[in-house]
């Protein structure tokens, strides 16, 4: 909540657009605030926004807030932006092999255009399948593990493949490549726009006029901003949103190798010896 709010105020004071995304805006929407078992927050912004926030490292000099990217963290190996507090640690699995900063976050998702004609669901997401399969090389540093006896040999290839990834912090070069397929079509030129860092893909392709208009709607103690044309958004994602899972369904979806509200990641590794 309190990365959030601190995004916010940078935003406010650069007139900069955004909107909740994800589970979070569910949970604005729902919960007039977090969903109760929801473990992260998701913001949204338009291509534009965005590339002007990434810029604003600088309103945050003085705290520990870091604007996390693939230019301002070489190793980090996502083509969206998180906005980390570094005087905590929250290491994920998939990254425990990542020398990057693991603080805890937020997410923040550029929308970008994806088609110029209004066309069906499997064809728009040609784009996006690109920009997700060099997401994927960027997990192959999490294959490095201890070897075995009884899996000696796949363990030896799989740490193989995982120091080259690692060694030659090949998703770095991979994130230019889908940075450049991902800013082709702006939403102004595009029938189509969405977060081609999301997962399904199908789900997230949505009329371009949606990233036009945003409203205030409370969360928690607090007013953020979200799309005005959200139940058209939230409907299309998950269907009968307000309508909330099964119980054995309301878990987070994030797991750690490490984790402290109170001690910085760079501490916490060594100390923990990760």
């Amino acid at each position: 909540m309190e990365i959030l709010k601190q995004f916010i105020r940078v935003c406010d004071k650069h007139h900069l657009r955004y909107s909740l995304e994800g589970g979070t805006a569910i949970g604005a929407i729902r919960h007039k605030g977090f969903i109760p078992w929801d473990d992260d927050v998701d913001i949204m912004m338009p291509r534009k926004d965005y590339d002007e926030y990434i810029k604003l490292q600088y309103e945050y000099e003085g705290t520990p807030y870091f604007i996390q990217t693939w230019q301002s963290d070489p190793h980090y190996c996502y083509n969206f932006a998180k906005l980390r507090d570094s005087s905590t640690t929250y290491i994920e699995n998939f990254f425990v092999n990542h020398r990057i900063n693991h603080g805890v976050w937020i997410d923040i998702f550029p929308i970008d255009g994806i088609s110029k004609k209004d066309k069906p669901v499997k064809k728009a997401t040609r784009r996006p399948k690109r920009v997700w399969a060099c997401f994927f090389m960027s997990f192959f540093p999490a294959l490095l593990r201890k070897v075995h006896k009884r899996t000696f040999f796949k363990d030896i290839a799989l740490n193989i493949v995982g120091a080259l990834f690692y060694v030659f912090n090949i998703a770095h070069y991979q994130n230019r490549h889908a940075d450049k397929i991902m800013r082709k079509l702006t939403i102004d030129n595009a029938a189509l726009s969405g977060n081609m860092s999301a997962f399904p893909l199908a789900n997230q392709i949505m009329p371009s006029h949606i990233f036009n208009e945003y409203i205030k709607v409370p969360f928690e103690d607090i007013e953020v901003s979200i799309i005005k044309e959200y139940d058209l958004y939230l409907t299309r994602c998950y269907g009968d949103y307000m309508n909330p899972p099964e119980v054995k369904q309301r878990v987070g979806h994030h797991n750690h190798k490490g984790v402290s509200l109170t001690q910085g990641y760079e501490e916490y590794m060594k100390e923990h010896r990760i």
